[in-house]
Order: C-alpha cells, then sequence, then structure tokens
C-alpha cells in the first residue's frame, strides 16, 4: 500500500513538473489542483483540498516565463501538500512548509532540464537518419521517464518515514513558534498579489484593486460577484475603446463555413494544391503542440516538442527521405515561446508553410526558421501577459475562495476555466495561423497592437478586481496589543478597524508590492513577511486572526 501510494505521489509530481502535456499539466502545477489529488491519495481530501488552496495564494502571482523557475511551484503544491496531511498540520502551516519546499524544488528543475539536453541529441541523430518513427521515444517516453525519476524521487522518501515521523517532528516544534509560522502563514498571500500587482498594476488600471479590495472588505462581497461586476467594467473598457463604429460588433474566428468534409471554405488560395493537409493532420499538431514543453531542455527549450508535434505534417507532405531528414532538422532548432494560449498561432502559420512548400513553393528553411525566432519573443511576451497574469489569477481566486470553504468544486471550477479558456482560444489562433500564414500575427494584433492593448487592460481591469477581493479575504493580519487610557483598556486592532477597516493587510500588500517594484527579490519579500510574523507574533504584537 506504501508503494502504491508513493507510485501515485511521484506521478501526481510529475505531472505537477514534468509539462506532459499543458491542458492538464499547466493547471495541475497550482497546489489548488494538486493538493487535492494529494489528499485524496494520502487518505484525507478535505486537508488536502484546503492546505492546496493555501499554498496557492503565495504563489498566486509567480509566473514562469522564458525557462526560468523563481519557485517550483509544483513540487512546493504537491510535497508540501504532502507533509501536511501526514503530519495532520493546519493548511496555514502548509505555507511555510511549502516555499522552502518550493526553492529546493528548483534544483530539481535545472536536474530535469539539463538531463533532457541528452534526449534532445538523440533526437539529432534520429532527424540525420529520417528516423520518423523514433521521433516519439527520444522526444517523449524517455524525457518524460527522466522527469518521473527526478520529480517521484522524493514521494518514495516521504512515504518510507512516514506519518507518523511527521507528526512526532512537529510535536517537537513549540507550540509558540507553530503558531508564529501559522500567523506567517496568514501574511504569505501578500506576495502573490503584490506580484500580479507589479505585473497588472497600471496606473489607469490600478483604482480597480482598491474597488475590489473595500467591496469585499466593507460589503463582505465574495469572489464571484466581485468577478461578474468586474467583467462588465471589462466589457464597457474593452468595447468603449473601439470607437463608435466598431462598438457592440460581433465578430468570431470560429465563425467561419465549413465544407461537407469538415474543411474550411477559406483557405486562402489552397485548394488548387496538388499536396493538401487534412484537418485531421491540423488538429493532430495542434493537440501535440500543447505539450511543446514536454522534452523542455536548457539548450534547445521546445525543440524536442516541436518536432514531434510536427510529425504528422511531416508524413502527410513528405515521402523523400531526405525530405523527411530535411523536416525535422528544421524543428530541431532553438525556440521558446508560450505555446498554448497566443503562441498556437506559430504552429499554424509553419503547417501553411510547409504545405506551400511541399507543393513547390520556394519556401527556404531560414525563411520558415526566420518567422518563428521573429515571432516568438512578441508572442510569449502577450501569451504569458494573458495566460499567466490575467486568465490564472481570477480562474484560481475563484477556485481557492470556493476550496477555503471546504468546496471541492473550486479546484474542478478552476480546471474547467483555465483549460477551457486555452483549447478555444488555441484552436481558433492555429487556425487563424494556418489559414492566414504569415499574416495571421497582423490579423492577431490588429493595427499597431491597439486590440491587444484594450484586451488585456480589459482582463487587468477584472483581474485587479478579483485579486483585491481576494487579498482583502486572504491576507489576515490581527493585532492583539492593547493599550490602557485610565480606566479603559483598547484593543489596537479595534481601533485600526474604526479608521479604515483591513488597513493593515492592505498596507503590507502595497508595500510588498513596492518593493518588487525596486527590483527587490520576490524571495526576499518572503523571508521578510516571514521575519515580520515570527518576531510580531514573539513581541505579541501580531496575533492568530480572529
Amino acid at each position: 500500500m506504501i508503494i502504491i501510494k508513493a507510485l501515485l505521489l511521484a506521478v501526481t509530481a510529475n505531472l505537477a513538473s514534468g509539462r506532459v502535456w499543458s491542458p492538464i499539466t499547466w493547471p495541475f502545477c497550482y497546489p489548488l489542483i494538486n493538493g487535492t489529488v494529494v489528499g485524496f491519495i494520502l487518505g484525507d481530501p478535505l486537508l488536502g483540498l484546503m492546505a492546496g488552496a493555501t499554498i496557492n495564494l503565495a504563489y498566486i502571482g509567480w509566473i514562469s516565463a522564458g525557462g526560468t523557475m523563481p519557485s517550483n511551484i509544483g513540487i512546493a503544491g504537491v510535497y508540501g501538500t504532502a507533509i501536511t496531511v501526514l503530519a495532520k498540520a493546519s493548511p496555514e502551516l502548509g505555507i511555510t512548509l511549502a516555499i522552502p519546499i518550493g526553492l529546493l524544488g528548483v534544483l530539481l528543475w535545472n536536474l530535469q532540464m539539463t538531463l533532457n539536453v541528452f534526449w534532445v541529441h538523440r533526437l539529432d541523430s534520429n532527424a540525420e537518419k529520417g528516423e520518423i518513427n523514433k521521433i516519439f521515444f527520444n522526444a517523449w517516453l524517455f524525457p518524460q521517464l527522466t522527469c518521473l525519476a527526478i520529480n517521484g524521487f522524493p514521494a518514495f522518501i516521504l512515504m518510507f518515514l512516514g506519518g507518523d515521523f511527521f507528526t512526532e517532528l512537529l510535536g517537537r516544534i513549540p507550540e509558540s513558534f507553530v503558531n508564529a509560522l501559522s500567523v506567517t502563514g496568514n501574511i504569505l498571500p501578500a506576495v502573490g498579489v503584490a506580484m500580479l500587482l507589479n505585473y497588472l498594476g497600471k496606473k489607469k488600471v490600478f483604482p480597480f484593486f482598491v474597488i475590489g479590495f473595500f467591496l469585499a472588505t466593507y460589503l463582505n462581497l465574495q469572489i464571484m460577484p466581485i468577478a461578474i461586476f468586474g467583467a462588465c467594467l471589462a466589457l464597457l473598457s474593452y468595447y468603449g475603446g473601439q470607437g463608435n463604429e466598431n462598438f457592440g460588433t460581433e465578430t468570431s474566428w470560429a465563425a467561419e463555413e465549413t465544407d461537407a468534409e469538415g474543411d474550411s471554405k477559406e483557405k486562402s488560395g489552397k485548394e488548387g494544391l496538388s499536396v493538401r493537409l487534412r484537418r485531421s493532420d491540423l488538429i493532430k499538431h495542434w493537440l501535440i503542440g500543447l505539450g511543446a514543453e514536454v522534452g523542455y531542455n536548457y539548450e534547445r527549450m521546445q525543440a524536442s516538442g516541436n518536432v514531434l508535434a510536427m510529425v504528422p505534417i511531416i508524413r502527410m507532405l513528405y515521402k523523400d527521405p531526405k525530405d523527411i531528414s530535411d523536416a525535422l532538422k528544421r524543428y530541431l532548432v532553438f525556440f521558446n515561446t508560450e505555446p498554448s494560449f497566443i503562441g498556437n498561432v506559430i504552429p499554424g502559420i509553419c503547417a501553411s508553410l510547409e504545405e506551400e512548400r511541399a507543393n513547390g513553393a520556394e519556401i527556404s528553411d531560414e525563411m520558415i526558421n526566420g518567422l518563428r525566432t521573429g515571432l516568438m519573443g512578441p508572442l510569449a511576451g502577450v501569451g504569458d501577459s494573458l495566460a499567466g497574469g490575467v486568465i490564472y489569477p481570477i480562474a484560481v481566486s475563484m477556485g481557492c475562495s470556493m476550496a477555503l470553504n471546504g468546496n471541492f468544486a473550486g479546484p474542478v471550477l478552476f480546471f474547467v476555466i483555465f483549460t477551457g479558456i486555452m483549447l478555444v482560444v488555441g484552436y481558433n489562433l492555429y487556425f487563424m495561423g494556418y489559414r492566414k500564414g504569415s499574416q495571421a500575427v497582423m490579423a492577431l494584433l490588429g493595427e499597431g497592437g491597439n486590440s491587444i492593448t484594450r484586451l488585456t487592460d480589459a482582463f487587468g481591469i477584472l483581474g485587479l478586481m478579483v485579486i483585491g477581493a481576494m487579498g482583502a479575504q486572504k491576507v489576515l493580519v490581527y493585532v492583539p496589543a492593547v493599550f490602557s487610557v485610565g480606566q479603559t483598556s483598547v484593543v489596537i486592532q479595534d481601533v485600526l478597524n474604526g479608521v479604515v477597516m483591513n488597513i493593515l493587510p492592505f498596507g503590507i500588500i502595497i508595500g510588498a508590492w513596492m518593493l518588487l517594484r525596486r527590483k527587490v527579490s520576490p524571495i526576499l519579500v518572503v523571508l521578510l513577511l516571514m521575519a515580520v510574523g515570527i518576531v510580531g507574533y514573539y513581541l505579541g504584537i501580531l496575533g492568530l486572526a480572529v
């Protein structure tokens, strides 16, 4: 039984950090999802749910971009929750356990990214020989087995030590220090909120954070009604910026006619091509491409996943062994972008160019890879901002709010929203890239990029209102200190509430934001708040929230 639990924990850890396939593993890397799964594996689903949601609050603004990872969120969620459940600790204590685990987990990430370099060199050999049937093994299977071994190894250590070990270890910690850590755990979500402010906090939309914060504070509104209100304001902002001639017009990338075979009628002049990609080939390319980071490595980043995704396209378009070899080599160069939302337009464009090349068009390797390289940076910026800075925090705020009330619909709601938007946006952008070719990016960004800017600002309004409400509800600071005036004893917290309710949580969030704006490392901000919580508790200034 212990071995089975260890294996399940290992698989969970790899899903959270191995980047297997974005629709599953991107939402799965967040503690709200993986912590709940860990709770089921270890026999305490409710504690897993609560611990995972609590841990996720500290990571609500952490974004991994460009292959960098300030903290291994997936490992922090899985093993932080596992130790919390095994020790039967409080969810608030789970944050203080998870943060150092996440920092140590970066070492596992570095090892994973380094060892995967070996498999990309094996792919070079496959491409040179035109061994298209062996691509799957070196692009997907062997890298995943490597990641499973790396990310899953700690699971066997935890299960070998057992719950009694962690319960006894926690029992040896003085109760006062456990309380101090719990106080710290209630403060640390301020870092996640501050990181999102640093990401989204343009001057013109910052007031919406304040609105969300104090709507939740004074009207005691939950996340959902504030999100609905924020969505209405976002729509007004977006359509109000289009100009009167476009206001209220409906457009949809998906609203195109299809023929009887399900293929798009809008083919940009592709009807006369002798070699044609079928819709099924394109869908395979798109779906496999959502796992672009499956063999993520420091040398060539997403090359392994990209060449694997191209296999259905290459099989359909090329029959000559040299053409197959050349095509495989084209996609084994360095490449790195946001691959699951906005970045889907790039493989769509590549499929279009490869189809034209197979039909005799003068399209060189340099043209294809030059276009890919030129697009990967700008689209990564847009994609990371939209996915990590807007969609994720909005969806996870709603999910965590429900989960912290013991509602298992929280992680389900987050998963459905995040993955649902990913699939809808990704599908439409992929086929827009295929239909319009190199013109797709201009169609996406609009004239001067104004369309995507308005959309990002609109989402920023919604995101800041939701994250403001989350900050008001989940950053908890209580000052139990008492001072006497004559015969009257006054609790400082009551005085603060009489001035402005929740003023201390608001101040801590803004203070953390100011530090981040001055380029102070998020890790240092975390350590600073931990010191404030621990020292404040022992000085009698801070106490457990009531």
